[in-house]
Protein backbone atom coordinates (compact mmCIF):
# COMPACT_ATOMS: atom_id res chain seq x y z
CA UNK A 1 0.00 0.00 0.00
CA UNK A 2 1.34 3.45 -0.86
CA UNK A 3 2.11 5.80 2.12
CA UNK A 4 2.14 9.72 1.22
CA UNK A 5 2.73 12.54 3.42
CA UNK A 6 0.00 15.15 4.35
CA UNK A 7 0.92 17.19 1.18
CA UNK A 8 0.37 13.66 -0.84
CA UNK A 9 4.09 13.48 -1.56
CA UNK A 10 4.71 9.69 -2.70
CA UNK A 11 7.13 8.31 0.29
CA UNK A 12 7.51 4.42 -0.26
CA UNK A 13 5.17 1.11 0.27
CA UNK A 14 4.52 -0.14 3.52
CA UNK A 15 6.56 -3.24 3.76
CA UNK A 16 6.21 -4.84 6.81
CA UNK A 17 3.56 -3.85 10.14
CA UNK A 18 4.50 -4.39 13.60
CA UNK A 19 2.44 -3.41 17.13
CA UNK A 20 3.56 0.09 17.38
CA UNK A 21 4.42 1.10 13.53
CA UNK A 22 5.34 0.40 10.52
CA UNK A 23 8.14 -0.51 7.92
CA UNK A 24 7.82 2.03 4.71
CA UNK A 25 10.53 0.88 1.64
CA UNK A 26 11.35 3.90 0.37
CA UNK A 27 12.78 4.26 -3.21
CA UNK A 28 16.61 5.01 -3.14
CA UNK A 29 16.87 5.77 0.93
CA UNK A 30 17.09 3.43 4.00
CA UNK A 31 13.59 2.23 4.60
CA UNK A 32 12.23 4.09 7.90
CA UNK A 33 9.19 2.38 10.68
CA UNK A 34 6.60 5.04 10.99
CA UNK A 35 4.70 5.07 14.41
CA UNK A 36 1.02 4.75 13.91
CA UNK A 37 0.18 8.53 15.70
CA UNK A 38 2.00 9.45 12.38
CA UNK A 39 -1.24 8.65 10.33
CA UNK A 40 -4.19 11.01 9.68
CA UNK A 41 -5.98 8.13 7.57
CA UNK A 42 -6.07 5.56 5.65
CA UNK A 43 -8.44 4.67 2.31
CA UNK A 44 -8.38 1.94 0.15
CA UNK A 45 -5.23 2.91 -1.92
CA UNK A 46 -3.16 4.56 0.60
CA UNK A 47 -1.78 5.56 4.04
CA UNK A 48 -2.00 9.60 4.78
CA UNK A 49 0.80 10.92 7.53
CA UNK A 50 0.14 13.26 9.04
CA UNK A 51 3.38 15.65 8.56
CA UNK A 52 4.35 16.82 5.03
CA UNK A 53 6.52 14.05 3.07
CA UNK A 54 9.88 16.63 3.08
CA UNK A 55 9.62 16.02 7.22
CA UNK A 56 9.78 12.51 7.34
CA UNK A 57 14.12 12.45 7.92
CA UNK A 58 13.73 15.11 10.37
CA UNK A 59 11.63 12.98 12.43
CA UNK A 60 14.20 10.77 14.08
CA UNK A 61 12.20 7.49 13.47
CA UNK A 62 13.58 4.34 14.08
CA UNK A 63 15.62 2.74 10.70
CA UNK A 64 16.27 -0.75 10.62
CA UNK A 65 19.71 -1.73 10.97
CA UNK A 66 22.00 -2.95 8.26
CA UNK A 67 23.12 -6.28 8.08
Amino acid sequence: MPVVGSDKSNLGLVKEVRDDDFLVDIPMHRDIYVPFSAVQNVDADQVVLNIPGHQVDQMNWPRPSLL
